[in-house]
């Protein structure tokens, strides 16, 4: 492609990546050799991930996002810390034999060692980064395509890379993107779990961007100096992205803005006033101010919550009739130790509507625990349940272990996937509801336990009543009241969802065009809210902000569902068919859309691999 053609983005890429071959032929780098493995030792990776605790916290959400967006690319999503060393990696991961093993913790992809690439090149540059191909400076890396992106943290620290890898013959349209939003939810979380302050000030030019991914934010202390400002206020600040800031004098709220700090204080004292502000070269912004409180010395951040909780029952109740039923009756029966069942195909919204009943119950300010019955090896759910005394057996971790019961104990205990749960431990759990006690592996002590109840399943218990499957006595004891969620291309609700989803991404200003709104309208959905949620957040990312056009959808996407052609009817179950075969047609569906893909479809359809291989096993004998 003609330099003068290119966009200014991928200007940027294909200088930076010029200047980093330079490097390489200046520092003599082999582009012929094999490159070494550069792999540390695991006393030394041990080390680095404790020091890189507190990122590997915050990165790993996210992280498991990218993941399932790009479930069908074989990719591979990578976290390095600041020198380029891997900490963390997910996903299915590349075929090229010769690199695979370059790309497992411990191994490091800095310039110097692996000479042009995604992870080096970005850091060196401290710019997002895509190398294709041949454009690695070393012959051994060429088969891959890789997309990096740098993590600062407060005050323009360069603290990692979060990086996608994969073949190079596999899809690659819009990786780049994607990582760009991942690193930036990082990012924020860093910052605001790291940067200490008495006032905040979040601003943008655009007021209705303010509380949005890409606000500016900075900290000044009660006299007005700035204490810590994120990338986003420094760009709108127009000032350098490649130095920190605050390493020598700190400026005051006064150098910064054409007003007093008092007077900001003044007239921003409520946080729901948008006040404008002007810098002091003349341009305008919009601001409002919020409390902030420094870590504790010596604390690490407690996690935020993931997005998705962020939900309420009333703000889930969007007009969809069968969904406002159920919160109507939940309502009616919240507080009175009253257990809760809750029916729905994967992916439609079962956590998700646990944690708002949690959160409008008395126990809100208590734990909320979530155990995933179909995600854990049955070797380990009974130690996960109910614990375990030290030396229980072969590898349990020193002074034992509290199980997931006993952590609930005051608040609320969610079980999801219970139909996937052991006969065996279907019997320990019966007796810790009936006797309001858990008993640890390898203990005789009795623990009293108090919590609510509250269980989810996607198939039909009553069917595994009959066959022997489930015991008819704990399904009895688990579905005091029973409430089913609606599929999402049942629900009546559409657009008032896409509104919440996006106001959870942070993203309310983001509109859908016609043409999508339509595709959405006419989309079986087989992964239900948690497909829309992951379409919505990647189309956010494409969007930059702007509003969703088709060109925003996954190309994936589009072929799968796009027309009548794509999307028979014998492909959509109705309305009157039953949970266990709807759940059968959504994984035949998904496999179709994976190519058999196994780890895909365990991602999209939140099935462990062991659950869907019983799935469709199941399927093979029917």
């Amino acid at each position: 492609m003609p330099q003068a053609a290119l966009r200014d983005d991928q200007r940027a890429i294909a200088e930076a990546i010029a200047r980093s071959w330079r490097r390489c032929m200046v520092k003599g780098v082999d582009e012929q050799a094999p490159a070494e493995d550069q792999i540390i030792t695991a006393e030394a990776l041990a080390h680095r991930l404790e020091k890189n605790r507190l990122l590997l916290t915050h990165a790993d959400p996210e992280m498991i996002t990218l993941s399932e967006q790009i479930a069908h690319t074989r990719s591979l999503v990578i976290l390095t810390d600041s020198d380029g060393v891997i900490l963390r990696t997910m996903g299915e991961g590349v075929d090229a034999n010769e690199v695979r093993a370059s790309l497992l913790p411990g191994a490091s992809w800095s310039e110097e060692h692996r000479g042009t690439n995604a992870i080096g090149t970005a850091l060196v540059e401290r710019l997002p980064i895509s190398v294709q191909g041949a454009e690695h400076f070393m012959a051994y890396h060429r088969s891959l395509s890789c997309s990096a992106v740098p993590i600062f943290a407060a005050n323009n620290h360069l603290v990692a890379t979060l990086d996608v890898s994969n073949d190079l013959n596999a899809p690659q349209q819009h990786t780049l993107a994607l990582v760009k939003m991942a690193a930036q939810m990082v990012e924020n979380r860093l910052f605001h779990a790291t940067a200490e302050g008495e006032i905040g000030v979040h601003f943008h030019a655009r007021p209705e961007f303010i509380g949005t991914l890409w606000e500016g934010v900075a900290l000044f202390d009660a006299q007005g100096q700035l204490q810590a400002i994120n990338r986003s206020g420094q760009f709108q600040f127009g000032l350098p992205l490649d130095q920190d800031l605050l390493s020598s004098r700190r400026p005051s709220f006064e150098a910064i803005f054409d007003e007093s700090w008092l007077a900001f204080k003044q007239r921003a004292g409520s946080t729901a006033v948008l006040s404008p502000l002007r810098l002091r070269n003349g341009a305008r912004l919009f601001a409002k101010a919020s409390a902030k409180h420094a870590p504790s010395p010596g604390r690490t951040p407690v996690l935020d919550q993931p997005r998705e909780s962020a939900a309420s029952l009333a703000m889930l109740d969007s007009g969809d009739p069968q969904l406002s039923l159920a919160i109507k009756q939940v309502k009616q029966v919240l507080d009175r130790d009253i257990p809760i069942l809750i029916l729905g195909e994967t992916g439609a919204g079962k956590e998700l509507f646990s944690r708002a009943i949690h959160d409008a119950s008395a126990r809100k300010q208590q734990p909320f625990v979530a155990v995933n019955c179909a995600a854990l090896p049955e070797g380990l759910i009974e130690a996960e349940l109910f614990g375990y005394e030290e030396g229980a057996y072969t590898g349990a971790k020193r002074k034992g272990n509290i199980g997931k019961i006993q952590q609930a104990d005051g608040g609320t205990l969610f079980l999801d996937e219970i139909g996937d749960m052991p006969l065996t431990l279907q019997a320990r759990l019966l007796r810790v509801l009936q006797d309001r006690s858990v008993t640890p592996l390898g203990s005789s002590k009795s623990i009293p336990v108090n919590f609510m109840l509250l269980s989810a399943t996607n198939q039909a218990l009553k069917e595994k009543v009959a066959a022997g499957e489930f015991r008819s006595d704990l399904y009895y004891r688990i579905n005091g009241l029973t409430v089913q969620l609606p599929a999402l291309r049942q629900r009546q609700d559409l657009a008032r969802l896409i509104q919440m989803i996006l106001q959870i991404e942070q993203a309310p200003q983001v509109t859908l065009s016609a043409s999508v709104m339509a595709i959405f309208t006419r989309h079986p959905w087989p992964g239900n809210i948690r497909q829309l949620h992951n379409v919505l957040r990647t189309a956010v990312a494409l969007a930059d902000g702007g509003e969703i056009g088709r060109e925003h959808l996954t190309q994936d996407f589009i072929d799968e569902w796009d027309g009548p052609a794509h999307a028979p009817a014998t492909a959509l179950p109705s309305a009157n068919e039953s949970l266990k075969s709807q759940s059968e047609a959504a994984i035949r569906q998904a496999m179709r859309q994976h190519s058999g893909n196994i780890s895909a479809v365990a991602r999209q359809l939140g099935l462990s691999r062991n659950t869907l291989y019983r799935r469709l096993k199941d399927l093979e004998l029917n």
